[in-house]
Parts: C-alpha cells; structure tokens; sequence
C-alpha cells in the first residue's frame, strides 16, 4: 500500500463511459475507469486539471469502485443498443496503480470483458499488468487486446522525479518484452507521451526510447510531442520543475507556450520531422492496428482507419492536412449500416463530411477490391 495516499471506498452507479466517437489513437469507443484518483502522481499528469472535475484531493486519496464489475456487467446484459467495441480501462488514473495489487478492480473488468467478448486497450506505466497476461493472452485470442507502456524518457533519475510511484522505465520495457514473448497475439507497444519540451525532446533520448522500444519487441511507438499545460495541472508541475534540479526549464517551456495550453504547431512538426525518420530507420510502426468487428460495421472501421490514418500521416510528414479525412474518418464509425451499402447505391455523397477528395479516396479503395468478390457482388465484404 502506497504511503501517505488515504485509500476510500465508494459505489458507483455508472461504470462505462461512451465516446462520441472512437477514439482516433487507441481506438476505444468505451473508457472506464477502475479509481479516482492515481498514487502514481505523475508531475505532468492532467487529471489535476479542472476538466475532470475529481471530488477528492488528486495527491492524497484514490477511492476504490467497489462494484464497478457488477454495475459493468449489468450494463453490458441489459443493454439494447450497446455494441461491442474496444474499451479503455483508465483515463484519469493508471489501472495498475499499486493499489491493484490488493483490490484487483481491473481484473475483476477485464473478466467482465473476457465474459462478453469485448476487446481492450490498456495504457500503463505498471510491470503490474504482467500478472494478467493469461487473461489478456485470451481476450487477445477472443477478439482484440492492446497494451502500450507509457515511456517518455531512458534517464532512470528523471523519470524517478516525473513518475515517483511509477515502475522504472527498465522495468516497463521488460513487461513489455515478456507480453510480446508470452503472448504475441497481444498487440503492444511504447505511449512515448508526453515528450516534455527541454528535458525529453533531445535527440539522445528521442532515439533511446524508439530504439529500446524496438528492441524489446515493441510493435508500435504512438509518439505526441509536448504535453498539456492547464490550469492546476499547470500550476502543480511548473511548481514542482522550479523547485528542483531542472527549475532551469521553466522559462523556457513558458517562452515556448506563451500563455498557450499546448505547444506551437511549428514546434511539434520539428519533432515529428525526428520521431518519424527514428522509427523508420527502426522499422517500428506509427500507429496501432485497429479493432475490426465483423457486423455491418466492419467496412466501416476499416475505411475510416484508412481515412484517419492518412490525415495523420499528413500531418506528420508535411505538418498539415486535410481535415475533412479526419472528419469523414470518425462520423463514419456512427454509420448505421454499411458504407458498402451506401456505395452501391450512389449515396456516398449523402455522408457527412465526404466531400469530393474523401469519396474520391473511398471509391478507388473499393473499386480496387472488386475482385474479391466478383461473383457475389460487394455484400461479399461484410
């Protein structure tokens, strides 16, 4: 148990939060989280801010959800509109926290997931998670499970200062070596977010991190240059950099952002004109594969993967895009049926957001797989 962190119980009434639309980076549709509140007390960590709006001090209480895999259960069974889609436990707290070890709310979801066949993202800072491997081995198997370790930095004494409650880095990289030697259906990778402006953006530690990542048998490095500065959670870590060893940055950063929550645009397409060429020369990718359901929505979310996958390619190798591809990408996971049958009947231009450059893009997709099912015609697809 974590010193100096009061630990409460509480029984919530919800459990399973719905996202407008999937999210564009992990791909969940669902979130949950296991507690409120996080003994890891990352620095950085934006759930101090006020948009979160948690009831209890962030620095010296977690309460645990003690029935939040009953009340998931019953959501899950009683609903008529839920489909299955990708969940993400945590959010606003690591669900491998140290008091996981005790109380064991994520296993208890993750058996409520296995249970109905759900697939998982998971992000972590924890070695933890390696308990659960079996588990996940087999939701895995069942459907879709992903698991990214959130490394930031190869200096073991920054990161001891940024994540004092945290597994060290070394140890993040040997849980992720063993998911990928014990389970590699498992999809798993390096979160190398947030890349904090003046202590983790040099060009040693931008290398170090795909290059460790790479080596430990990562499949993916999602990269994110900067970090939030917003109001507590601004105040709390600039406090906490000015008080120590590294106080040297704090004019900088504040330079660099100039009354901004996040970083200029020119700034972060300096970095990714780096990260991008590093992950290349180590032959990692950039991006995680997607869930893909096998209901009408399959197409779907393939074609919108597609979509939102080259914005952001866009956006890395040019420092632009072309929103409407992001856009079309995200509405098109609430369609109601199957972009097939909208292709078949003329109507892509019906859709929100496909403009003539998006229909343009998934009309020759689609037209380039035709010959998968010539005789049957395109419902061959679903």
């Amino acid at each position: 148990m974590m010193k100096n962190i009061k630990i409460s119980y509480k029984e919530f009434k919800t459990a399973l939060n719905k996202l407008k639309y999937p999210d564009s980076w992990f791909w969940c549709r669902y979130t949950i989280n296991p507690y409120s509140g996080c003994a890891h007390k990352c620095l950085y960590c934006d759930a101090r801010s006020q948009r979160y709006y948690l009831s209890q001090d962030f620095e010296t209480e977690v309460i645990v959800k003690t029935n939040i895999d009953k009340v998931l259960d019953q959501k899950i069974k009683r609903s008529r509109t839920l489909l299955p889609d990708v969940i993400g436990p945590g959010g606003v707290c690591d669900a491998y926290q140290p008091i996981e070890l005790e109380v064991e709310n994520t296993l208890k979801i993750l058996k409520v997931i296995e249970k109905h066949k759900y697939p998982v993202n998971i992000a972590t800072k924890s070695n933890l998670i390696t308990r659960d491997l079996e588990i996940l081995n087999r939701i895995a198997t069942d459907t879709w499970c992903t698991v990214g370790f959130s490394i930031t930095t190869m200096d073991e004494e920054l990161a001891q200062f940024l994540e004092p409650h945290s597994s060290s880095p070394k140890e993040r990289l040997e849980a992720l070596s063993k998911i990928k030697q014990g389970a590699p259906k498992i999809q798993v990778g390096t979160y190398f977010m947030p890349i904090i402006p003046f202590l983790e953006d040099t060009d040693e530690n931008l290398e170090a991190v795909i290059k460790k990542s790479k080596e430990s048998g990562a499949d993916f490095v999602l990269f994110s240059p900067g970090l939030t500065l917003r109001d507590a959670q601004a105040d709390f870590f600039l406090k906490k950099i000015k008080e120590s060893k590294y106080g040297n940055v704090v004019k900088p950063l504040l330079n660099l952002y100039s009354g901004q929550i996040g970083p200029p645009k020119n700034y972060v397409h300096r970095i990714y004109k780096k990260l991008l060429p590093l992950c290349q020369k180590y032959d990692i990718a950039v991006r995680e594969k997607r869930w893909i359901p096998k209901d009408y929505r399959k197409w779907n979310y393939k074609i919108s993967e597609l979509l939102l996958v080259k914005e952001y390619m866009d956006v890395l190798k040019y420092g632009k895009s072309d929103k409407s591809f992001y856009w079309a990408g995200l509405t098109l996971n609430n369609l109601e049926e199957s972009i097939l049958n909208v292709y078949n009947r003329g109507e892509l231009s019906k859709l929100r957001n496909f403009n003539s450059k998006v229909r343009e893009f998934v009309e020759s997709y689609l037209e380039q797989n035709k010959e998968l099912n010539e005789k049957t015609g395109m419902d061959r697809f679903l």
